[in-house]
């Protein structure tokens, strides 16, 4: 716990954040935690690679009333929806693959979600499967926009912003990081992490988690990377640890404060490339802030 004694607006949040990159990120080697991994079942919001399978207003397992498609990837759809039984709004996420095994790990990652409780991470409701049509699995839908289409709209956000966002995925983040077992998101960027109208921030889509079980041997089936956001070990079959979340918190945060994607991680690895000074993109932003964001990256 971090007591405040006479700070200013946004120091107790700026402590939590710098205090969370201090302590808990070091540079990135491989380590020996064997893992449990949930497949890629991300959306890739405004990019139709599949046809829409539920029309608006179908009824789905006789309780949601399809309203509207949120986004769409290669394993199928996500849904606004009415669940009629409450009446309130909610996310319904579709697995089109019904195979044994991507049925078994989508049903992980319904498990997993069931099981969390934070005030920055969506809430499961229900799971269920439809004969060969596919399994759903129905969450909290979280109303407002996501962090990429804040930074379209208003283009880079603030100092103080990036610190209250910041500090809210912190806490999901140590929430997540200190269950036992454990359980990695493995795919923070700006278009997963949700703010509301009143500001209030989510670390949504968890199609990439693992959890991670000290005595199992590592599953590799299901590994996926965004460039410019994932660290070099999530890109061939090095093992991950909570560092790979606090990597991409740190790239996450640098792409809001400066618009621009930063330079690949494993292409930093190889040494072809460098990341950008935060501060030489940006100059307004305050040098114990970037320096926190860069040590995140392995930076600094």
């Amino acid at each position: 716990m971090i007591v405040t004694l006479h700070l200013g607006k946004f120091q107790y949040k700026y402590g939590i954040f710098w205090l969370f990159f201090r302590f808990k990120f070091a540079s990135l080697p491989d380590v020996d935690y064997p893992s449990v991994i949930i497949p890629n079942l991300r959306q890739n919001f405004g990019r139709a690679s599949i046809p829409m399978t539920l029309e608006r207003g179908a009824l789905l397992h006789k309780r949601y009333r399809i309203v509207e498609i949120l986004g769409q990837g290669g394993m199928g759809s996500v849904y606004r929806a009415v669940d009629e039984n409450l009446g309130v709004d909610v996310a319904v996420k579709e697995n089109l693959f019904t195979t044994d095994e991507y049925a078994r790990q989508f049903r992980l990652e319904a498990v997993i979600l069931a099981n969390l409780r934070h005030p920055n991470l969506p809430r499961v409701t229900d799971h269920f499967v439809i004969g060969d049509q596919g399994q759903y699995l129905v969450m909290d839908y979280i109303e407002g926009e996501d962090l990429r289409q804040r930074m379209e709209r208003v283009g880079n956000i603030s100092e103080d912003d990036a610190i209250l966002m910041g500090a809210a995925m912190c806490d999901a983040l140590t929430y997540l990081h200190t269950r036992k077992p454990p359980i990695l998101h493995r795919d923070i960027k700006p278009g997963n992490v949700k703010i509301t109208p009143d500001g209030h921030i989510f670390l949504v889509d968890f199609g990439l988690a693992k959890v991670l079980h000290g005595s199992q041997a590592t599953t590799t089936g299901a590994r996926a990377m965004t460039p410019g956001y994932s660290p070099p070990e999530q890109y061939g079959t090095a093992r991950t640890d909570p560092r790979t979340d606090i990597y991409s918190l740190g790239a996450t945060m640098y792409a809001a404060l400066t618009g621009i994607i930063p330079e690949d991680g494993l292409a930093r690895a190889m040494d072809n490339t460098q990341l950008t000074p935060l501060r030489k993109r940006n100059s307004k932003v305050s040098r114990r802030l970037a320096a926190a964001i860069e040590k995140a990256m392995g930076a600094a």
